[in-house]
């Protein structure tokens, strides 16, 4: 059975009004061919997740129809999201109704629906015909929102009025990786020609009142725009949510992304630091990603993928998403220096990399999914991510050493993920592989790529990249009080870090929110999830805590802690008289501060207001 594109797309009519209940429902018309029966799937891999993470769990009250009669329909055994369905003999089209039950409470997964705002993905909204091509299924979509609200999304609207919204007819891989964010309470900005940022917030006071703050913004366009000269899309749409409601995430797609963020991302301005870096990274992605795919990446279906490479995509996005924070000032060089030493200090302190290499981590998206663990220091989790970045970052110093700064890391970036002149305004994507990422870097700076990646990517590394600290200038050095970077990442995410003193981080209501492998809280017997009662004796406190570990550095070694785990409490004694130790980066006089060139504005800091 296959779908007649040339007589009719898919027709696909989602209501998104029942806010109340978080409820989205879904008719769709199916064009057939006369004979045969039809397997018809949801979207099963979603490369932004790199893992099968489809939203089948969302599908009910499935009813397919042939003229008029009910069709009956099977699920494959052997694969969740699809289903056989019987078919009479002369039917032209299906009828296809369901409901998309989106989580009422985080308790059951992210939520996507509030009273004010939802976030709509269409691969959880739309049943297509199975083992064809994405790129050869159209679909024609109509989404009805509640009365009033205001929406943002990459696709084209071909008629828009108060009661529902036409879109252009797309092929369903453009439609799939292309959201839908929309709320009550919302302002949008033109960031650049053809580049807008819409933003939905829990309250209109949440919304951005400072042109300083949405300037900044305005800028990350103009650096992403110096450093890759060309887009890989026509026109962009950042859809970001300040919500305490809905789910926060970052998700890349082409010509668009998603950006939950904290309800607080504006009007905490000065302490929201750590999510600065949000909006630099999913732009990135759609050169690095979305443009140019690692070839396990780009199926013709949504039915299979395999991850690879993450430490290029990943690793490499979240590199230039702290760039690009810093270059346009979202985050300031002392703040970004701040998060590189946490950042090293993070990964060279996992005894995880004892037993397995970073290329194995490419995996935990599969089977992990994010969930929480035990013993994170020791299974390691997703390290591809920020250990990724500091592969790129002494690369970066490399090539600026050995060209005496005559070129950089962007002279790659630009050669490989950036659309050739004369490219269409959005041209299909572009696999590559890892013999491609090595040729292209040795075109740049003539170097041992293949060994450099292979000592850090795919075999035991004893310590973490620490060649780009540095090669930059820097080093790492060990004070008594956190960074503004880390005092701000605390602060916004409710924990407090003791790994480099006790082996542990400690989060809200005094529970022990990860131990450090064989470290001091460890070998005391702590784990994660345990409520600390007191400290020596008092009732617990951050401070109590902190002091402690002060008191412990003037003789007395071991920390007294009162604990519980389930029902049992116990008092245990940690071994530690090092004092409070948190990571920064300090110059080096002797070096040249490459770190401070990989940083600086490469455009006017000041562009004009387009808004004008």
């Amino acid at each position: 059975m296959i779908v007649d594109t040339d007589r009719a797309p898919i027709r696909l009519h989602v209501d998104a009004t029942d806010i109340a209940r978080g409820i989205f429902r879904i008719e769709e018309t199916v064009p057939l061919e006369t004979k045969g029966d039809i397997i018809l799937s949801l979207a099963k891999w979603l490369p932004a997740y790199h893992a099968s993470r489809g939203g089948i769990d969302l599908l009910a009250g499935l009813r397919i129809e042939a003229d008029g009669n009910r069709c009956s329909w099977t699920r494959d055994p052997g694969d969740a999201f699809r289903f056989l369905v019987d078919v009479p003999r002369g039917a032209d089209r299906l009828m296809v109704r369901f409901q998309a039950l989106t989580p009422t409470d985080s308790s059951q997964g992210r939520v996507l629906v509030s009273d004010d705002m939802l976030r709509l993905q269409w691969s959880a909204l739309c049943l297509y015909p199975a083992d064809m091509p994405v790129d050869d299924i159209r679909v024609e979509a109509v989404l009805r929102l509640p009365a009033g609200w205001i929406h943002g999304t990459a696709l084209d609207v071909k008629e828009e009025t108060s009661e529902r919204i036409a879109f252009s007819t797309t092929d369903l891989r453009t439609l799939i990786d292309s959201p839908v964010l929309a709320g009550r309470y919302a302002h949008i900005e033109r960031l650049a020609s053809d580049v807008r940022l819409t933003i939905v917030a829990d309250r209109a006071d949440q919304l951005p009142r400072s042109r300083e703050m949405l300037h900044k913004h305005r800028r990350l366009v103009a650096e992403a725009d110096a450093l890759f000269v060309r887009r890989p899309f026509r026109r962009y749409e950042f859809l970001m949510s300040l919500s305490d409601q809905i789910g926060r995430s970052g998700l890349e797609h082409r010509a668009s992304s998603e950006n939950g963020v904290r309800a607080t991302y504006f009007s905490d301005w000065e302490r929201s630091t750590t999510e600065h870096d949000l909006l630099p990274h999913e732009y990135t992605h759609s050169w690095i990603g979305k443009y140019r795919v690692p070839a396990g990446n780009l199926q013709p279906d949504f039915s299979c993928m395999t991850n690879e490479l993450m430490w290029v995509y990943e690793g490499l996005t979240q590199f230039y998403g702290h760039v690009l924070a810093a270059r346009s000032g979202l985050i300031s060089n002392e703040q970004t220096l701040g998060a590189f030493a946490l950042i090293f200090t993070t990964y060279d302190s996992r005894p995880g990399r004892q037993w397995r290499p970073l290329v194995d981590t490419d995996m935990d998206p599969i089977f992990a999914a994010r969930k929480p663990q035990p013993w994170r220091s020791w299974q390691r989790s997703e390290d591809y991510y920020s250990e990724g970045l500091l592969i790129w970052l002494e690369a970066d110093m490399l090539i600026r050493t050995g060209t005496k700064g005559r070129r950089s890391l962007d002279d790659f970036v630009r050669a490989f993920f950036a659309p050739p002149a004369g490219a269409a305004p959005q041209p299909p994507p572009v696999p590559y592989t890892r013999a491609d990422v090595i040729a292209t870097m040795s075109d740049v700076f003539a170097y041992d790529w293949e060994a450099f990646f292979a000592a850090r990517v795919d075999r035991i590394a004893e310590r973490a990249p620490y060649g780009g600290i540095t090669l930059g200038g820097y080093r790492l050095a060990w004070r008594k009080s956190p960074s503004d970077w880390q005092s701000h990442d605390q602060h916004h995410h409710h924990y407090f870090d003791f790994t480099y003193s006790l082996g542990m981080q400690v989060g809200s209501k005094a529970r022990i929110i990860d131990v450090l492998w064989d470290g001091p809280a460890f070998k005391a017997g702590l784990v994660r999830d345990m409520k600390i009662l007191a400290v020596a004796g008092r009732g617990y406190s951050h401070g109590a805590l902190r002091d402690a570990i002060d008191m412990a550095q003037d003789g007395n070694s071991s920390i007294e802690l009162t604990v519980r785990r389930l029902d049992h409490v116990k008092t245990v004694r940690i071994e530690w008289d090092g004092g409070q130790r948190y990571p920064v980066l300090e110059a080096a006089s002797d070096t040249p501060r490459h770190l401070d060139a990989l940083l600086a504005p490469r455009v006017d800091p000041e562009p004009q207001d387009d808004n004008g």
